[in-house]
């Protein structure tokens, strides 16, 4: 009885390896890339009415380009991607769209810059899961169609009028709308009440702490997810004295969330990937900017405001409404339309100087996460005297 049992799990066993076996045959065969490929050659068959077309032989096609340390398969499944007569085809045999410049292919030839520098994935991957991501220890996905726009600062160091490149600038205009810059740095300027923004894209995912995330875990979906409720995403931990994320809930849309991680993404672009770099030849460099000219002090200290993010925390026009958690009387940071009737000229400059931690609604309880950074090093004097004066402007007459 004993000898059957163990003659039926060898027959199994040999049953199932023999399967195993033909499936891998199988696999090695017919691989995901020969179905694309071979599919692709019978659409351009049909699109040029050359039926020998369909018989063209099918291949691991490649772009070597030692400049980036890079490799991109991605043309085994892309074939189309320069042939304009592909470009009413669907995904993954249409040609690469026309983003707003008729000559953006002859500026950017695939045979030199390849296709992951822009899109990032895993170029010598040959399966769709495995090149686009996210996978197991490969933390380059392939950037959504949203936030690949954010990969033209590696290149282009100056985005304004750039085709194709509108979302990065709509995602600036957000960026110093909402005072981003009063509490982070961005390439050593700003404050550090937040992390450097630069930073946050090259960090690896182990990093980041994805326990309250909900989507995948990528860098990506971290930050956007942040945007969306920073306070979900980083809840802090009281009894190890690890408060809650200090950015404001700003209520943004999709778009704007979008646009945000975008730009971020753009941050870190701006210097290049320290392991891949991109080569000096394929920097566009940026013209100079005129200096800002101002009518009057009192704009030039509007200017001053935004410049230094400072409605990032008062609000814009300094109507404030940004909450503050725990902070004394309304939780929030206060509005500075009657700061005129508190502080003398004086008194503003030196707290501007040097800064104010604000006083605890629960004194039991954290410390607020917002507070006034000094900004003696940050600021002229020209500029705090400009800003003052835009201040006491803003009382009601």
């Amino acid at each position: 009885m004993r000898r059957s049992v163990w003659n039926w799990l060898f027959l199994l066993s040999s049953f199932g390896l023999g399967l195993l076996f033909l499936v891998l045959v199988f696999q090695e065969t017919f691989p995901e890339w020969k179905m694309v490929q071979g599919e692709y050659y019978r659409r351009l068959a049909q699109v040029t009415g050359d039926p020998s077309k369909a018989g063209t032989p099918l291949k691991i096609l490649q772009i070597y380009l030692p400049e980036f340390h890079r490799t991109d398969r991605c043309i085994t499944c892309h074939v189309g991607v320069d042939n304009p007569r592909m470009k009413d085809q669907p995904q993954p045999f249409r040609a690469h769209p026309d983003p707003g410049d008729p000559e953006f292919l002859a500026k950017h030839p695939f045979n030199e810059i390849g296709c992951t520098v822009c899109h990032q994935g895993q170029g010598p991957a040959t399966t769709k899961r495995h090149a686009h991501g996210p996978v197991p220890h490969w933390e380059e996905p392939l950037l959504s169609k949203e936030l690949v726009v954010g990969t033209c600062a590696s290149c282009h160091q100056n985005i304004e009028g750039l085709k194709g490149a509108e979302p990065l600038v709509k995602g600036m205009q957000l960026f110093r709308e909402k005072g981003c810059i009063g509490c982070h740095t961005l390439h050593g300027k700003g404050m550090l009440v937040g992390p450097e923004l630069a930073e946050t894209w090259r960090k690896g995912v182990d990093q980041f702490d994805f326990r309250y995330i909900h989507g995948d875990e990528t860098v990506a979906t971290w930050i956007r997810e942040h945007f969306k409720d920073p306070q979900a995403v980083v809840p802090g931990y009281p009894a190890l004295g690890i408060p809650e994320s200090a950015m404001p809930k700003y209520e943004l849309t999709d778009e704007e969330v979008n646009l945000l991680t975008a730009l971020v993404l753009s941050f870190a672009s701006e210097e290049g990937d320290e392991g891949r770099p991109v080569p000096a030849r394929f920097k566009v460099a940026a013209a100079p900017q005129p200096a800002q000219a101002y009518s009057s002090k009192i704009e030039q200290g509007r200017g001053v405001f935004e410049k230094y993010g400072c409605m990032g925390c008062h609000g814009i026009g300094g109507r404030g409404g940004v909450r503050n958690k725990n902070m004394e009387m309304a939780e929030e940071v206060p509005p500075l339309v009657y700061v005129s009737d508190g502080f003398s000229r004086e008194e503003l400059k030196e707290t501007i100087r040097k800064g104010r931690y604000p006083a605890r609604s629960d004194p039991s309880g954290p410390a607020p996460p917002l507070w006034m950074p000094a900004w003696e090093q940050k600021i002229s004097e020209e500029e705090l005297d400009a800003l003052v004066e835009y201040l006491i402007s803003l009382k009601p007459q």
